[in-house]
């Protein structure tokens, strides 16, 4: 009885979970393609290919200093045909303005909403920011995506952006939205500087998103927040890439220019690579300088007093300063992605051999230092005394 009743609950077990892998998919199929979401679907789309440069730009708001500065950064006959993917950094000073229009995103003039954080007037900071590039259906432009970090002494955000690269001219058009906000291609387009641009664009994303809402899609649990556009002119440097940059809230009124004569500079992503690669090959070169001379000292200190003129307890603090080295690397190769990775291979391949050496030094101490090994000493002296 027992053993057919556990047969039948194998069966409707096995049963269930074929349901579950052969249904699942197709009622995902169905509940994203029911008539409701269909319709929302056709509604969305059909709006988002009616948008128009007049009616939907959010520059427009900008006030003219704002626009002629970003205008500014346009300029036609330059080119910049890399790929901008890499890593920047520089400086900002932060200006509030008063919006071109009334309109209601953009009245906070001295108190935000909660959850809007804005740095104050007249301050100063810097930022970092890690762009990846990918192409899209027009070869001229590229799909930028990554973060920026923006800080300074009472205000610390990180946001994710999202925009296009145009290598006809070097200039990348960005929106940028913090972490927890919900981020959508709507905000992108309508960011765009010019009309050309903003119909460019919006073609763009029209032929490469194909028609795939999913990620327009607004998750409850999203955020509102200050969002930026961010208008940068890129051009070659002789260590690395550098851009003329301008980060502009339409909805918080605030300015971050670079200052006069400054640019947002930065390294490729190749040329990172390059360095993490001769970093890689000296910490290498410098561990196993370091494993063979630890390994001579082991072969020549056999004694007691050899021993004792290494300390285990400097030792040890060696390994514990190794371990910090190797957690900061992990950390840092979580958190920015793959081209940190070699970073992270490097340290993890230094801490294992350097640990393992202190370690198996720290035993060789612990042998000869240790009770027992005074104990054993004492009494061979006492039978060396008695012979």
């Amino acid at each position: 009885m027992d053993r057919r009743v556990l047969t039948l609950g194998c069966a409707l077990a096995l049963f269930g979970l074929w349901l579950l892998v052969s249904a699942g998919d197709n009622w995902l199929d169905r509940s994203h393609s029911s008539p409701e979401r269909r319709a929302f679907e056709h509604r969305w789309w059909n709006a988002f290919r009616r948008m128009s440069y007049a009616h939907n730009s959010t520059f427009t708001l900008l006030p003219d200093n704002v626009q002629q500065s970003a205008a500014a950064l346009l300029k036609p006959g330059s080119e910049f045909h890399d790929s901008i993917a890499g890593l920047y950094h520089g400086q900002w000073n932060a200006v509030h303005f008063t919006p071109h229009h009334n309109d209601t995103i953009g009245q906070w003039n001295t108190t935000l909403p909660e959850g809007y954080e804005r740095p104050a007037n007249a301050s100063t900071g810097d930022l970092e920011m890690t762009l990846d590039a990918e192409p899209s259906i027009d070869d001229s432009v590229s799909l930028i995506s990554g973060d920026v970090h923006l800080r300074s002494g009472g205000f610390n955000t990180r946001l994710i952006l999202q925009g296009l690269h145009w290598h006809t001219n070097g200039t990348a058009v960005l929106h940028a939205v913090p972490e927890l906000s919900a981020q959508t291609t709507v905000d992108v387009v309508r960011a765009m500087s010019t009309s050309r641009a903003f119909d460019q664009a919006r073609g763009i994303y029209d032929e490469t998103l194909g028609g795939r809402l999913l990620s327009y899609t607004r998750p409850e649990e999203a955020l509102d927040g200050c969002s930026y556009h961010i208008y940068m002119h890129f051009g070659s440097a002789p260590s690395g890439v550098q851009a003329q940059a301008l980060t502009v809230s339409s909805n918080c009124n605030v300015l971050l220019a670079t200052p006069s004569g400054q640019h947002v500079s930065g390294v490729s992503h190749a040329r990172y690579r390059q360095k993490t690669t001769r970093y890689f090959r000296t910490g290498l070169a410098l561990m196993l300088a370091q494993a063979a001379l630890l390994f001579l000292q082991m072969r020549a200190t056999t004694t007691h007093a050899a021993m004792s003129m290494v300390s285990h307890h400097t030792l040890a603090m060696l390994a514990v300063l190794y371990t910090y080295i190797f957690i900061m690397h992990s950390i840092a190769c979580l958190a920015f992605g793959g081209i940190y990775l070699i970073f992270g291979f490097a340290t993890i391949a230094a801490y294992l051999l350097s640990m393992s050496l202190y370690l198996k030094y720290l035993i060789c101490v612990w042998k000869v230092q240790s009770p027992d090994a005074f104990d054993a000493l004492n009494a061979a002296g006492r039978r060396g005394l008695l012979t």
